[in-house]
């Protein structure tokens, strides 16, 4: 009886003994698991902190970089008034079309402009005289007047910036030449700055022409309304 109830407990202790080293054995085995997947995320943590600080290091150097920059655009290099010559003014008598008309109206003017409706005006004078005595209606002796000062106003315009072409691709040459001397970043975005200007002038300057020749359109289309009209009185008096 006793031999039996020693063997049974011997059994069951060893029993117990292996069930408790396996579960002391699986514990240890989790454990280092769990320290293996905790180092990971140790070792994650660290590399985005190393990219963060690579961030914050790249983003040092740019505002360094940015400032050494902006300190290269400070200050004045010339180049915006450099050897200015103004080629597309007119004068203050070209102001606005009012006083085009009537420089255009006493055949001279001041100006650029004014200066050549002198000279086209004393090539083809008008004489509205020797019209209005001719053609009594009053809306064809206003549209004579007009017709001949828009003319004239044209002509003189196109002739004016057909004899500064030349100048002004000399003026653009000159600027060009220039480039290669610019010293620093300043004077380069300057430079370019002031040829950009020059050819947005250009571009006003065929706007303008453009315009003069829209307004000749105008007034060659005005002949058709006066038309239209004479015929009507004529009708009307019938």
């Amino acid at each position: 009886m006793n031999k039996r109830f020693i063997t049974v407990s011997l059994f069951l202790s060893m029993v117990t003994t292996s069930v408790y080293a396996n579960w002391l054995e699986d514990i240890f085995k989790s454990e280092l698991r769990l320290e293996g997947f905790q180092r990971g995320i140790l070792d994650r943590e660290g590399e985005m902190l190393g990219v963060q600080r690579d961030i914050l290091t790249s983003q040092r150097e740019i505002d360094s970089l940015m400032k050494e920059v902006n300190g290269h655009l400070l200050g004045n290099s010339g180049w915006g008034t450099y050897q200015f010559h103004d080629y597309q003014s007119y004068g203050e008598s070209a102001r606005d079309w009012s006083g085009v008309m009537n420089m255009a109206e006493r055949g001279e003017g001041s100006g650029y402009l004014g200066q050549t409706i002198g000279q086209i005006s004393n090539q083809f004078p008008s004489d509205s005289y020797a019209y209005n005595n001719g053609i009594h209606d009053i809306n064809s002796q206003k549209y004579y007047a007009l017709k001949y000062q828009t003319v004239l106003a044209s002509r003189a315009a196109s002739q004016l910036d057909y004899d500064k072409i030349q100048e002004q691709i000399a003026y653009q040459q000159m600027l060009q030449q220039q480039i290669e001397k610019t010293k620093d970043l300043k004077a380069a975005v300057d430079l370019q700055n002031r040829i950009q200007v020059e050819g947005n002038l250009i571009n006003l300057e065929i706007l303008r022409q453009t315009a003069l020749v829209n307004q000749q359109q105008a007034v060659s289309e005005q002949a058709s309304v006066n038309a239209a009209l004479s015929n009507a009185r004529f009708l009307n008096r019938k």
